[in-house]
Protein backbone atom coordinates (compact mmCIF):
# COMPACT_ATOMS: atom_id res chain seq x y z
CA UNK A 1 0.00 0.00 0.00
CA UNK A 2 2.80 2.49 0.80
CA UNK A 3 4.14 2.09 -2.61
CA UNK A 4 0.59 3.24 -3.55
CA UNK A 5 0.89 5.98 -1.89
CA UNK A 6 4.40 7.19 -3.23
CA UNK A 7 3.00 7.24 -6.23
CA UNK A 8 0.05 9.52 -5.26
CA UNK A 9 1.66 11.71 -3.66
CA UNK A 10 4.38 11.91 -6.62
CA UNK A 11 1.24 12.11 -9.11
CA UNK A 12 -0.40 15.26 -6.93
CA UNK A 13 3.14 16.96 -7.04
CA UNK A 14 3.02 17.01 -10.69
CA UNK A 15 -0.49 18.52 -11.09
CA UNK A 16 0.33 20.45 -8.08
CA UNK A 17 3.12 22.31 -10.04
CA UNK A 18 0.97 22.61 -13.10
CA UNK A 19 -1.92 24.70 -10.70
CA UNK A 20 1.01 27.13 -10.08
CA UNK A 21 1.53 27.46 -13.39
CA UNK A 22 -1.90 27.90 -14.11
CA UNK A 23 -3.02 30.20 -11.32
CA UNK A 24 -5.39 27.92 -10.05
CA UNK A 25 -5.92 24.27 -9.20
CA UNK A 26 -5.91 22.02 -12.14
CA UNK A 27 -8.38 19.25 -13.47
CA UNK A 28 -7.79 16.01 -11.20
CA UNK A 29 -5.99 17.96 -8.57
CA UNK A 30 -8.39 17.80 -5.91
CA UNK A 31 -9.81 14.21 -7.03
CA UNK A 32 -6.74 12.89 -5.24
CA UNK A 33 -7.39 14.71 -1.65
CA UNK A 34 -10.17 13.69 0.53
CA UNK A 35 -13.17 16.42 0.56
CA UNK A 36 -11.88 17.47 4.39
CA UNK A 37 -8.09 17.84 2.94
CA UNK A 38 -5.87 20.25 4.75
CA UNK A 39 -3.13 21.82 4.21
CA UNK A 40 -0.89 22.56 7.84
CA UNK A 41 1.16 25.61 6.52
CA UNK A 42 1.50 27.19 10.66
CA UNK A 43 5.00 26.21 10.57
CA UNK A 44 5.53 28.48 7.96
CA UNK A 45 7.40 32.30 8.25
CA UNK A 46 5.50 34.22 5.70
CA UNK A 47 1.66 33.62 5.99
CA UNK A 48 1.92 30.93 8.50
CA UNK A 49 -1.86 29.50 7.82
CA UNK A 50 -4.19 26.56 8.00
CA UNK A 51 -6.21 25.44 4.58
CA UNK A 52 -9.12 22.95 4.90
CA UNK A 53 -11.08 21.68 1.90
CA UNK A 54 -11.37 22.29 -1.72
CA UNK A 55 -11.80 26.20 -1.06
CA UNK A 56 -8.36 25.99 1.05
CA UNK A 57 -6.71 24.45 -1.83
CA UNK A 58 -7.60 26.75 -4.46
CA UNK A 59 -6.62 30.28 -1.73
CA UNK A 60 -3.53 27.84 -0.92
CA UNK A 61 -2.38 28.12 -4.38
CA UNK A 62 -4.03 31.62 -5.24
CA UNK A 63 -2.20 33.18 -2.49
CA UNK A 64 0.88 31.27 -4.31
CA UNK A 65 0.63 32.91 -7.29
CA UNK A 66 -0.25 36.49 -6.03
CA UNK A 67 2.97 36.60 -4.10
CA UNK A 68 5.18 35.22 -6.43
CA UNK A 69 6.39 35.86 -9.84
CA UNK A 70 8.68 32.55 -10.29
CA UNK A 71 7.68 30.07 -7.94
CA UNK A 72 9.45 26.82 -8.27
CA UNK A 73 9.37 23.75 -6.05
CA UNK A 74 11.74 20.65 -6.73
CA UNK A 75 11.96 17.33 -5.36
CA UNK A 76 14.74 16.36 -4.03
CA UNK A 77 13.15 12.71 -2.67
CA UNK A 78 10.36 10.95 -1.39
CA UNK A 79 10.31 8.81 1.77
CA UNK A 80 7.81 6.40 2.53
CA UNK A 81 6.51 6.38 5.95
CA UNK A 82 3.67 3.66 5.28
CA UNK A 83 0.98 5.94 5.57
CA UNK A 84 2.49 9.34 5.55
CA UNK A 85 5.29 10.32 2.38
CA UNK A 86 7.83 12.93 3.48
CA UNK A 87 8.67 15.09 0.35
CA UNK A 88 12.21 16.81 0.59
CA UNK A 89 12.30 20.11 -1.71
CA UNK A 90 13.71 22.91 -2.70
CA UNK A 91 11.61 26.01 -3.37
CA UNK A 92 12.96 28.84 -5.06
CA UNK A 93 11.34 31.79 -6.31
CA UNK A 94 11.02 35.23 -6.81
CA UNK A 95 8.78 38.06 -5.07
CA UNK A 96 5.93 39.71 -7.54
CA UNK A 97 7.02 43.11 -5.51
CA UNK A 98 10.00 43.01 -3.84
CA UNK A 99 11.54 41.17 -7.30
CA UNK A 100 13.55 39.14 -4.61
CA UNK A 101 14.69 35.76 -5.57
CA UNK A 102 14.69 33.25 -2.61
CA UNK A 103 15.52 29.87 -2.07
CA UNK A 104 15.10 27.17 0.96
CA UNK A 105 15.02 23.49 1.44
CA UNK A 106 11.81 22.61 3.62
CA UNK A 107 9.76 19.23 3.42
CA UNK A 108 6.06 18.17 3.43
CA UNK A 109 4.53 15.59 5.20
CA UNK A 110 1.64 13.83 3.16
CA UNK A 111 -0.68 11.32 4.89
CA UNK A 112 -2.81 9.51 2.42
CA UNK A 113 -6.04 7.72 3.62
CA UNK A 114 -8.26 5.26 1.72
CA UNK A 115 -6.30 6.39 -1.36
CA UNK A 116 -6.44 9.58 -1.05
CA UNK A 117 -4.76 12.93 0.57
CA UNK A 118 -6.43 13.73 3.81
CA UNK A 119 -3.25 16.22 5.34
CA UNK A 120 -0.16 17.46 3.94
CA UNK A 121 2.09 19.27 6.83
CA UNK A 122 4.41 22.01 5.72
CA UNK A 123 7.95 22.33 7.13
CA UNK A 124 11.18 24.61 6.84
CA UNK A 125 13.20 22.47 8.48
CA UNK A 126 13.56 18.70 6.63
CA UNK A 127 14.98 17.36 10.07
CA UNK A 128 11.91 18.77 11.79
CA UNK A 129 9.61 16.73 9.34
CA UNK A 130 11.62 13.33 9.24
CA UNK A 131 11.37 13.68 13.00
CA UNK A 132 7.47 14.39 13.05
CA UNK A 133 7.14 11.24 10.37
CA UNK A 134 9.37 8.85 12.95
CA UNK A 135 11.82 8.64 10.43
CA UNK A 136 14.67 10.65 12.60
CA UNK A 137 15.01 10.57 16.93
Amino acid sequence: MSHANVELVRRALELLRESYVAGTATEGLLDLCTPEIRVDASRRVFNPDVYVGEAGIRRSIREICEAWEEFNERTEGLIDAGDRVVVLQTISGRGRVSKAHVEQKGALIWTVRDGRVKLIEVFGDPCEALKTAGLES
